[in-house]
């Protein structure tokens, strides 16, 4: 554990630590000078052994292999990125999935609002997601992501399966968050703190009933507390820092005077973090829930759970998807995808070549936005899609809009006019800094990390 910490802590320069820098930084020169596609994959196998023998020095085989992958992927992803391809042999570094469609709450501007199900303004079908269509999502990609997040549209926590979920996601090595209201009656804190789940986001948008419930309708202020007093609980019994809870208040008009007092509460619940945060405006479905004009802030109670925990970025070493993360690495990428495309310039969406989304029914989106009958933004489904899911038919058409616009028609990708914003991904920059910075801030050190992320 103390050379761990001291890995953590202190910079290789001050030991003489070897970092991964110089090889990255030459693979990233020699991708930047590819003409095409295949000379890139050459570029990167003639890299692989390299890694792999450095990475072997330090982890054990079945993790070495993983952070091969998922290192080279990233450099892959971010040629084709670059150069604006509409075919990726790269694979999604980022993956969000719904454990569950359902959500108990009828928050104004979400999918479950009143006024949307009413209206049927969303095509969200009722679902639960199950263990073999996560276990087949993973399959395909978990060995070359670096992050999975368990929440988009539904509750993650009304899916008593999440728990066995995010440990699936531990053994690829997998970064793993969810988001939740936490206004849920079963609640098995110890599965949770168990899972190997690394971080927490719990909405609560006020610190009485009357202010939270304006804006999280159906919710039960005193039920949120419960369960976050019994997740402290557990984590002090158990000995674990994980999951770190983020207490996320989002900020209206109608609830910003309780920010004070919800700091307070907070702390008291031992929570790790308070976060402000502006929302979203929803005066389209209820007009009277309006932004406040308050600044974002962060707080934070407990500094060393708040960093990277190293410890748990591998809490199951035993028990590692050793075989199928051995098959990815023996086979890691499919020549057959190889298009000869010119490169291009220009603005393009980044969930098109970062993250992949998965409903709780196993339909593949393009990104986090929600489905609307007339938007087309259900790409495929795992079961159709197969091994071929980030590359369907829909995903290529719409790369192909943005690397060469004509003129915007009916028939045009709804991706190509969507008005949401198409530079911020789920699991993005930051979460990438967070997850090697995790497995080894010796060896990825800053400026590998910089090669990493930034782009």
């Amino acid at each position: 554990m103390l050379p761990m910490l001291l890995r953590q802590l202190v910079p290789p320069s001050l030991y003489g630590g070897q970092t991964g820098y110089s090889l990255f930084s030459k693979l990233d020169r020699r991708l930047h000078s590819c003409a095409s596609t295949e000379e890139a994959i050459d570029t990167v196998d003639n890299f692989k052994n390299d890694l792999f023998r450095r990475l072997s020095a330090r982890f054990p085989v079945a993790a070495a292999q993983a952070l091969t992958l998922k290192t080279l992927n990233i450099f892959l992803a971010k040629y084709h990125y670059t150069a604006r391809n509409t075919s990726l042999l790269s694979r999604p570094f980022g993956i969000v999935v719904d454990p569950s469609n359902v959500c108990q709450l009828a928050c104004p501007g979400c999918v479950h609002s009143e006024r949307s199900e009413a209206l049927k303004l969303f095509d969200w079908p009722k679902g639960t997601l199950t263990q073999s269509c996560f276990s087949q999502l993973l399959g395909i990609y978990g060995s070359y992501a670096v992050g999975v997040y368990f929440c988009d549209y539904g509750e993650p926590l009304l899916n008593l399966n999440t728990p066995k979920l995010i440990r699936i996601a531990k053994q690829y090595l997998l970064g793993t968050a969810l988001s939740t209201s936490f206004s849920v009656a079963k609640f098995d804190a110890d599965a949770y703190v168990e899972s190997g789940l690394d971080f927490m986001v719990v909405s609560i948008d006020g610190a009485t009933q009357p202010v939270y419930q304006q804006f999280r309708r159906n919710g039960n202020l005193e039920l949120v507390f419960g369960n976050l007093r019994k997740l402290a609980e557990a984590k002090r019994r158990l000995g674990k820092k994980t999951p770190v809870v983020s207490w996320n208040f989002l900020a209206f008009q109608h609830n910003a005077h309780e920010i004070p007092l919800a700091q307070r509460q907070a702390k008291q619940l031992g929570v790790d973090q308070f976060r402000v945060v502006s929302p979203f405006g929803v005066e389209w479905d209820d007009p009277a829930i309006r932004p406040a004009s308050v600044k974002t802030e962060v707080r934070r109670f407990n500094w060393f759970s708040t960093t990277n925990l190293p410890q748990n970025w591998n809490p199951f070493p035993d028990n590692l998807e050793s075989q199928a993360i051995e098959r990815s690495f023996e086979n890691p990428w499919d020549r057959r995808l190889i298009r000869d495309e010119a490169t291009t310039k220009g603005h393009t969406c980044q969930w098109l070549y970062k993250n992949i989304v998965m409903d709780a029914t196993g339909r593949i989106m393009s990104c986090c936005g929600a489905a609307r009958p007339y938007t087309n933004l259900v790409f495929t489904t795992i079961a159709a899609g197969g091994l071929n899911a980030y590359n369907s038919q829909k995903h290529v058409e719409a790369r192909s809009w943005f690397s060469s616009p004509g003129a915007v028609s009916d028939s045009s990708p709804y991706c190509v006019k969507c008005e949401w914003d198409q530079d911020v991904v789920n699991i993005g920059s930051a979460e990438i800094r967070r997850y090697f910075r995790a497995a080894d801030a010796a060896f990825f050190d800053r400026r590998s990390l910089r090669l990493l992320s930034d782009w």
